[in-house]
C-alpha cells in the first residue's frame, strides 16, 4: 500500500506541477519560459526547475480528495495511511539520510535539514543565435484552394475587393438619391405647384383691386 500511494502521489504531481509529500514537505515545479535576447540576437529555448519547501505539517485538501478517489479507502484510513506512509519516510531518512524518489530526485537529511536534490536540477538546451533580416519586399507562395498565389497578389486581391466593397456603397447610394430626384419631379409636374420647399399647395392666382375712393374734379 505504501509503494501504491507514492506513484499515485507521483500521478498527482504529473497532472498539477505541485504535490505535498506527507512528513516531508511541497515539492513544486516551476516552468520557465522562451526568452529572446533582442538586443545580443539570441533565443533562450524553456527550461524547468525543481522547488522544495521543508513543511512537515503541511496539508493539500485537493490532493487527499484525489488518493481516496483513486485508492478508494476512506477518510479515516487513508488518513491512518498517509501518518504511517509519513512516519516510514521520516525513519529511512534518518537512518539512511537519503531517499530516492519516483526518479525525479532524492530527499536528503543534510545537517538536520531535509532538502530535495534532483537528479536532473534544471534542463538547459543551447542558445540558438539567430540574424535580424530586413527586407524591404517580401513574396511567398500561399494555397488559396487548389490554385497556389503569391502573398503579394493575394494582399492585391484584398484591396481590390475592399475598393469594391467602397464602390458598390457609393452606387447604391447614387441610385437611391437618383430614384427620389425623379419622384419629386413627377410628383411637381403631376400637382402643378407642389413642392416640398414650398407649403402652397393651390395655385396663385392675381385679382385686381377695385377703387374704394371717388376723384372729384375740381373747376
Amino acid at each position: 500500500m505504501q509503494l501504491e500511494i507514492s506513484k499515485w502521489l507521483y500521478k498527482y504531481f504529473s497532472l498539477n506541477g505541485s504535490v505535498v509529500i506527507p512528513g516531508l514537505g511541497i515539492l513544486s515545479l516551476i516552468r520557465v519560459p522562451s526568452t529572446n535576447d533582442f538586443a545580443n540576437k539570441l533565443f533562450y529555448p524553456p527550461m524547468y526547475r525543481y522547488r522544495f519547501e521543508h513543511i512537515p505539517e503541511i496539508s493539500d485538501e485537493a490532493m487527499f480528495s484525489y488518493l481516496k478517489t483513486n485508492l478508494q479507502l476512506s477518510e479515516e484510513d487513508l488518513g491512518q495511511k498517509l501518518a504511517l506512509f509519513s512516519q516510514e519516510l521520516t525513519d529511512h531518512l534518518n537512518k539512511l539520510g537519503e531517499i530516492d524518489w519516483e526518479g525525479v530526485g532524492s530527499f536528503q537529511n543534510k545537517n538536520n535539514e531535509v532538502v530535495f536534490v534532483p537528479f536532473n536540477n534544471t534542463t538547459y538546451l543551447d542558445e540558438i543565435k539567430y540574424e535580424h533580416v530586413v527586407r524591404e519586399t517580401y513574396s511567398h507562395d500561399v494555397l488559396t484552394g487548389d490554385r497556389v498565389q503569391t502573398s503579394e497578389d493575394l494582399h492585391a486581391y484584398f484591396e481590390e475587393q475592399k475598393s469594391n466593397k467602397i464602390w458598390d456603397r457609393w452606387k447604391l447610394f447614387s441610385m437611391v438619391i437618383l430614384v427620389i430626384s425623379i419622384a419629386l419631379i413627377i410628383i411637381r409636374v403631376t400637382f402643378g405647384n407642389f413642392s416640398l420647399l414650398d407649403a402652397r399647395y393651390d395655385r396663385v392666382i392675381p385679382k385686381q383691386a377695385g377703387a374704394t375712393y371717388t376723384l372729384i374734379k375740381s373747376f
